[in-house]
């Protein structure tokens, strides 16, 4: 895994957190439409469940997955803000830290810290080596151990 790969992974993480928020509260909304229909006869004997459990089953599994991914996405957040902070440069710190845990914009990274795109590009490139040094080093001592 590249350097790039492993700090992006928070921003994938996150994204798919709020897409499983966003199908929740889509959920939520169809539960309040759903309707039971009350006094029909029923032929059947077998128990089949109402629409409206069917939509609070499902949302009940997704609330779950998404708060197990959202103590995933923590544990990562950790472990890469780790990683970022052995860099000994802190303008490389700082630029991946806006980059990869607030996932901010190029132009807003360049602005903040008072250099021109061109130069955080530059400077991200040297924060993306520092972090493959980090990478390899600890699968290194993992390899040792």
């Amino acid at each position: 895994m590249t350097a790039k790969e492993y700090l992006s992974q928070v921003h994938r993480l996150n994204q798919m957190i709020d897409i499983k928020l966003e199908e929740a509260s889509s959920l939520r909304s169809l539960a309040s439409r759903v309707t039971t229909a009350f006094g029909e006869e029923r032929v059947q004997t077998s128990k089949k469940q109402s629409p409206m459990e069917d939509v609070i089953v499902r949302l009940m599994d997704l609330e779950n997955e998404v708060n197990n991914d959202i103590d995933t996405l923590i544990a990562m957040k950790e472990e890469v803000i780790g990683n970022i902070n052995k860099i000994d440069d802190y303008r490389l710190r700082l630029l991946l830290t806006m980059r990869y845990i607030n996932n901010r914009e190029w132009e807003e990274i360049a602005d903040n810290m008072l250099y021109d795109v061109r130069t955080i590009y530059r400077l991200h490139k040297q924060g993306l080596k520092e972090i493959d040094k980090i990478l390899k080093l600890s699968v290194d001592i993992t390899k040792c151990q």
